[in-house]
C-alpha cells in the first residue's frame, strides 16, 4: 500500500504519514488507524498485543524478542492473585506462592531488559583489537582490500584504555579520563624511571606515550652524522640539567594544561558521509594524548551505527578490553565475568588455542565458583590469519578448505578443555580478513538468545507451576508434605549453617599470581602499595578468599541438592509441591553466587585494611626491584613469611571468617529455611 493511499485512508497527507512513520512513538488512537488502515496480518496481531490488559507491567515493545513470555509472566501473576482471593487457597500455600511470584517477577526483571554486553578478552598482541574492528565494520579507507581499522591498532601495546562500542543513530565519541591526581602519579612514576638511580619501575609503553604527546615530551630522533642517529628525551635533558624529579614533574604536568582538557562527549550531525574518518581520526588522537580536549583515558566509548548490534531485538555493546599480561584476575574481568547480562568473549591465536591466558580464566571461574558457564556467559573466539587454517602440523593430507581446518582445532579445543577439566565452551572462528562478519554476529547473538532462553525457560517452569497450584490443589497430601519439607529442611540448615574451617588461605592465590605475573606489573604493584590494575593485590586476595569459600561450601551445596532431588522423587505426584522445590533449587544457587560476591568483597575490603597501613613491607618489596635475577621468587617469599609468620594476617583472616559466616548465613541459609516455612511469609516479589 502506497503512502498516498495510506494518507486517504487516515483522512490526512503523506507528510503526516511520512512523520507518524519516522517517530519513535505514536499516539495510541492514530496507532490504531493506521494499523487497521493497512489492514495485513501482521497490523492486527500488533494491534491485538497492545490491545491486552497488562496489570502488573507495563506492555514491552512488540518488537522484544521475548513479549509472549513476559505476557505469560503478567498472565501468572493475574491468575496468582485472583487465587489468593479465592476459598481455595489456604495458609499453607503461602510459601509456595511467594515463591512462584519471587520466580516469576525476577526472572521477568531479567528479560525484560534487551541490554547485553559483549567483552572481548585476549592477550596483548592476541589481534583481538583488530578482529573486533573487522567485525564491527569499524573500517576506513577507499578499498576493500585497503580499508584499515578505524581503532589504533598495532603488534601490541596499542590502545590505551578499554574501549566500549554502543549502538546509536549516528557517530560519536565519549571519553571517561582518569583525574588529574593519577596523571601527576603517572607522569612522576615516568620520570622517576628516567634518573640514574631508578629502581625500574615506570609505567607502560603505551600510558608513557600518551603522557609525552599531551605533554611534548615525545623522544626525537635527530641525525648526528651520515648513518648516525641518537635519541634525545626531553625529560632526561630536564633532568641533566640539574632539575629534581619534583620540578621535572611540575614541568611536565604544566605543559599538559590539564585545566584545558575537560571534554567528555562530541558526536556527529546525522548525515555526515565522514562518519568513520571522523571517528577514525579522533579515537586515534584521543588514544595518543593528541587531542588536547582530552585528558588520558580511561575508557574510551565509540557511538556508531550498526545493525548487527541491534538485531533479534537485542541491544548490544561491545567492550575491548585492556590486553591481559599473564594474570587473569583483575578487576574489569571478573567484573565482567560475573555480570549476569555480559558474554565473555576470550580471543586466542589459531596456532595455540586455546591460549594459556583463555584456559586460566576458565580455571578461575570454576575455583571461584562461577556460574558462567553453566549459564553459557563465555565463548572462545578462535582468530585465524593467512592461511593457519589451511596448514595444520601433523597431517597426512592437505586440507580441502579452511572450513575443515577450523572443525580440526575445535575438536583440539574441546580434547584440551576435557583434559584441563574445564567446562565445555562454545568455540568460533572468525579471520578478519576473510570471514563474514554477520556468521560470527549471527553465532553470539545466538549465544546471548541461549543465555536469554535460560530465565525464559523458569519462568515457563514457574508458570506451569501456577496452575498445577490452581487446579491440583490437594491441601491435606500439600499440608503434609510442606511441614515434613519444613522440617527437613530446618534439620538440613542446622547441619550447614557453620562453615568448616579454610581450605585454603587467601594469601596462596596471591602467591600464585606472583608466578605468573610479569615483573614489572609486580614492581608496580609494589611501589603503589598493592594497587596496579594489571597486578591489583587486594583484588588477589579478595578472589583467594571466594576461592576458599567456594571450597568450603560446597560440601554443604551438595547435601542441599541431594536433599532436594530426594524431596522431589518423594513428592514427585504433587506437580505444586515439586515445582515449589524447582523454585527452591533456583532460590539456594543464586543465594550462593551473592554469598561468594559477597566473599570476595570482604576479602578484598580486609585485606586492603590491613596492607594499606604495611608501608614496610610494600617499601622492602620496591627496593628489591632491580637486585638481580630471582625478583618474584623473593618477592614471593617476602610476601608468605608476612602473612604466615607475623599475627596482623592471622587476625585478619579471623575477622573475615566472622564475616563469611554471617554472608553464609545472610545469603544462603537464612532464605532457605524461611522459604521452606510452611505457614509463614517468606519472600516478597523480586
Amino acid at each position: 500500500m502506497g503512502q498516498a493511499k495510506l494518507a486517504q485512508a487516515l483522512s490526512t497527507v503523506g507528510s503526516v504519514v511520512s512523520k507518524m512513520e519516522k517517530g519513535e512513538d505514536v499516539e495510541p488512537e492514530l496507532a490504531e488507524r493506521y494499523l487497521r488502515a493497512v489492514g495485513s496480518d501482521l497490523a492486527a496481531k500488533v494491534m491485538e498485543f497492545y490491545g491486552r490488559d497488562w496489570r502488573h507491567s507495563p506492555p514491552p515493545s512488540f518488537l522484544h524478542p521475548d513479549r509472549e513470555v513476559l505476557w505469560q509472566v503478567d498472565d501468572a501473576l493475574t491468575d496468582l492473585a485472583a487465587f489468593e482471593k479465592s476459598p481455595k487457597n489456604h495458609p499453607i500455600l503461602k510459601g509456595p506462592i511467594d515463591l512462584l511470584r519471587a520466580e516469576l517477577a525476577g526472572n521477568a526483571n531479567y528479560l525484560r531488559r534487551r541490554d547485553h554486553t559483549i567483552a572481548w578478552v585476549g592477550d596483548i598482541g592476541v589481534g583481538k583489537t583488530t578482529a573486533l574492528a573487522h567485525a564491527v565494520g569499524l573500517l576506513v579507507g577507499d578499498g576493500r582490500s585497503q580499508r584499515k581499522p578505524a581503532f589504533p591498532v598495532g603488534s601490541g601495546r596499542t590502545t590505551v584504555c578499554e574501549t566500549a562500542i554502543r549502538v546509536a543513530s549516528t557517530y560519536g565519541i565519549a571519553v571517561d579520563a582518569i583525574d588529574d591526581n593519577e596523571v601527576l602519579r603517572l607522569t612522576r612514576d615516568l620520570v622517576t624511571s628516567l634518573t640514574a638511580k631508578a629502581s625500574g619501575v615506570g609505567v607502560p609503553s603505551e600510558i608513557s606515550r600518551v603522557l609525552r604527546n599531551m605533554s611534548g615530551t615525545k623522544v626525537q630522533t635527530i641525525q648526528v652524522g651520515d648513518d648516525e642517529y641518537e635519541s634525545v628525551d626531553p625529560i632526561t635533558q630536564m633532568l641533566d640539567g640539574g632539575l629534581s624529579v619534583d620540578e621535572a614533574v611540575d614541568r611536565v604536568v604544566a605543559s599538559m594544561n590539564l585545566a584545558s582538557r575537560k571534554e567528555q562527549q562530541l558526536v556527529l550531525p546525522e548525515g555526515r558521509a565522514d562518519g568513520l574518518n571522523w571517528l577514525s581520526k579522533l579515537a586515534h588522537n584521543i588514544n595518543n594524548g593528541l587531542d588536547e580536549r582530552f585528558g588520558v583515558p580511561r575508557r574510551i566509548t565509540v557511538l556508531m551505527p550498526y545493525e548487527n548490534l541491534s538485531a533479534d531485538g537485542q541491544i548490544l555493546s561491545v567492550i575491548d578490553t585492556r590486553g591481559v599480561e599473564a594474570v587473569t584476575q583483575r578487576q574489569d574481568l571478573d567484573a565482567h565475568r560475573d555480570d549476569p547480562r555480559t558474554l565473555v568473549v576470550l580471543c586466542s591465536k589459531f596456532a595455540d588455542a586455546p591460549s594459556p591466558t583463555t584456559q586460566k580464566y576458565l580455571q578461575d571461574m570454576v575455583e571461584s565458583g562461577s556460574d558462567a558457564g553453566e549459564r553459557r556467559r563465555a565463548c572462545v573466539l578462535v582468530l585465524p590469519r593467512g592461511d593457519e587454517a589451511l596448514e595444520l602440523p601433523g597431517l597426512d593430507e592437505p586440507l580441502r578448505s579452511r572450513a575443515e581446518g577450523y572443525a580440526i582445532r575445535k575438536r583440539d579445543v574441546a580434547q584440551a578443555f576435557a583434559k584441563a577439566k574445564l567446562p565445555a565452551t562454545p568455540v568460533y572462528f572468525f579471520d578478519a580478513h576473510k570471514d563474514d562478519p554477520d556468521k560470527i554476529w549471527a553465532s553470539l547473538r545466538g549465544q546471548v538468545a541461549d543465555i536469554r532462553h535460560a530465565y525464559a525457560e523458569r519462568i515457563m517452569a514457574a508458570s506451569d507451576g501456577v496452575k498445577d497450584l490452581i487446579r491440583n490443589v490437594n491441601i491435606v497430601k500439600t499440608s503434609e508434605a510442606r511441614r515434613n519439607i519444613e522440617i527437613a529442611a530446618n534439620r538440613l540448615g542446622k547441619a550447614i549453617r557453620d562453615l568448616p574451617g579454610t581450605r585454603r588461605p587467601a594469601h596462596l592465590n596471591l602467591l600464585d599470581q606472583v608466578a605468573n605475573g610479569h615483573h614489572s606489573s609486580i614492581a608496580a604493584a609494589m611501589a603503589r602499595g598493592g594497587e596496579w590494575y594489571n597486578f591489583p593485590v587486594f583484588h588477589m586476595l579478595g578472589v583467594g578468599v571466594r576461592m576458599d569459600a567456594n571450597l568450603r561450601t560446597s560440601d554443604h551445596l551438595s547435601r542441599v541438592e541431594h536433599k532436594l532431588e530426594e524431596l522431589t522423587e518423594e513428592y514427585r505426584a504433587l506437580k505444586d509441591v515439586r515445582q515449589s522445590l524447582v523454585a527452591l533449587r533456583a532460590l539456594v544457587a543464586e543465594g550462593r553466587q551473592e554469598f561468594l560476591a559477597a566473599a570476595q568483597s570482604i576479602g578484598r575490603d580486609a585485606y586492603g585494611n590491613l596492607l594499606s597501613r604495611e608501608q614496610d613491607l610494600w617499601a622492602g618489596c620496591e627496593a628489591r626491584y632491580g637486585g638481580g635475577s630471582g625478583y618474584k621468587q623473593d618477592i614471593a617469599k617476602a610476601l608468605q613469611s608476612y602473612f604466615e609468620e607475623t599475627t596482623a594476617p592471622a587476625q585478619t583472616a579471623a575477622a573475615v571468617d566472622k564475616r563469611l559466616q554471617k554472608a553464609w548465613e545472610q545469603f544462603v541459609i537464612a532464605p532457605f529455611v524461611a522459604a521452606t516455612r510452611a505457614e509463614a511469609p517468606v519472600l516478597a516479589a523480586a
